[in-house]
């Protein structure tokens, strides 16, 4: 199964990945470093990046560790439709659980100036509201959605826990 976590920078996507990880056993396949990876080879080589290529570049190793792993967590902003349809693509629909992951945006803002900046692409503040927009206008239909602006990781659990039982209601 395809997890495929889609919300806006700093809205807390590696962190629940992280968290599915830990208490699923999702292998947690952090894609930013392969997409700095990617711009660093085209600065190098003097040339520009594009959606394309770079999709070219980083999801076949997606593919791969579908092939090799039941349950992959993937993330995105879901701001490029481009990335985000090939993303979908990846496995079939019966065999992709999207959720929608949100912030309001001075969390999100919060958020990216305190972490740990060596795995996650530099943008400045106008670049992360541009991309909070059009991450928050995305339109798609997720099996769960979560409001993270204060969740713990036992309330992260417990709902992915709810959403991915086929019927738990009745149950004590």
């Amino acid at each position: 199964m395809l997890v495929l976590l889609v919300g806006p920078k700093g809205s807390g996507k590696s962190h629940i990945g992280r968290i599915l990880e830990r208490n699923f056993g999702f292998l947690f396949f952090h894609v930013e470093p392969l997409w700095m990876s990617y711009y660093a080879e085209c600065g190098a080589g003097g040339r520009q990046p594009s959606i394309p290529e770079g999709i070219a570049k980083v999801h076949p190793q997606i593919r791969e560790a579908l092939r090799a792993h039941q349950h992959v967590c993937v993330e995105t902003t879901g701001a490029s439709p481009e990335i985000l349809n090939d993303l979908l693509s990846l496995e079939h629909p019966s065999n992709t659980f999207v959720v929608r992951v949100s912030a309001p945006l001075d969390v999100c803002l919060q958020r990216i100036s305190t972490r740990e900046k060596t795995h996650q692409i530099p943008m400045d503040v106008e670049s992360v509201r541009k991309v909070h927009a059009l991450s928050v206008a995305t339109t798609l239909q997720p099996g769960l959605t979560l409001e993270n602006a204060a969740l713990s990781e036992d309330e992260i659990v417990s709902r992915f826990r709810n959403a991915l039982t086929p019927s738990s209601s009745g149950s004590a």
